[in-house]
C-alpha cells in the first residue's frame, strides 16, 4: 500500500498523468565515492526522459542534511550539491515537466538553499487526521477482521484524537496480531 506520504505524491502524479518515481535515500546513498552522486543523477535523468514526471523522496532530510552540519569530504558534501544542481538543471529541458516532491518530519534539518525558492517552492503541511478520516482509516484497515459486535469504529475513532495515519494503521496490525494469535 506504501505510506501516507507516497500515497499523496502518487496520486499527485495521477492527476497529472506523469511517471512516478518514489526514492529513498537508502536507494541513493552508497559507500563507494561518486557513487551516491551518479545514482542521483541517474534518477533525474530517467525522470527527464519520462517527459512528464513526478519524483518522490520520503525522509529528504537525510539526503540534504544543513550542509552545516555534515562533516567536510563526507558523502554528504558531494550529495546536497549533486540534488541542488538536479534540481536547479529541470528548466534546462524544454517541453519535460517534472515535479519533485519531497517529505520530511524535520523541515528544521533540511539545507537552506534546497528550501529556496525554484527548488522547493511550495511546502504544505499535512497534519494530523481528523474525525471522519480516523474512521474511515480505522474502517480500511480492519475491514478483514472479525471485530466484536460491541466495537463502535466511530467512538474508536473519536478516542485516537492526536495519532497520526501511521499510528491508526499501527494499532489496527497491532490488533490484527492480537486476534490471530488468540
Amino acid at each position: 500500500p506504501g505510506t501516507g506520504k507516497t500515497m499523496i505524491a502518487k496520486a499527485v502524479a495521477g492527476e497529472i498523468e506523469a511517471e512516478f518515481f518514489a526514492i529513498a535515500p537508502s536507494e541513493i546513498m552508497n559507500k563507494w565515492v561518486g557513487e551516491s552522486e551518479k545514482n542521483i543523477r541517474k534518477l533525474f535523468v530517467a525522470a527527464r526522459e519520462a517527459g512528464r514526471a513526478v519524483v518522490f523522496i520520503d525522509e529528504v532530510e537525510s539526503l540534504v542534511p544543513r550542509r552545516r552540519d555534515t562533516e567536510q569530504g563526507s558523502v554528504m558534501a558531494r550529495v546536497v550539491p549533486q540534488i541542488l544542481a538536479e534540481l536547479d538543471g529541470f528548466d534546462a529541458d524544454e517541453g519535460k515537466t517534472v515535479l519533485f516532491m519531497g517529505a520530511t518530519n524535520e523541515p528544521w534539518n533540511i539545507d537552506s538553499a534546497m528550501l529556496r525558492p525554484g527548488r522547493l517552492d511550495e511546502k504544505v503541511l499535512v497534519g494530523l487526521p481528523e474525525l471522519a478520516a480516523r474512521r474511515r482509516m480505522l474502517e480500511l484497515n480492519l475491514k478483514e477482521l472479525p471485530l466484536a459486535d460491541d466495537v463502535e469504529l466511530g467512538v474508536l475513532a473519536q478516542r485516537l484524537e492526536g495519532y497520526s495515519g501511521a499510528d491508526v494503521a499501527y494499532l489496527c496490525r497491532k490488533t490484527a496480531e492480537q486476534i490471530f494469535l488468540e
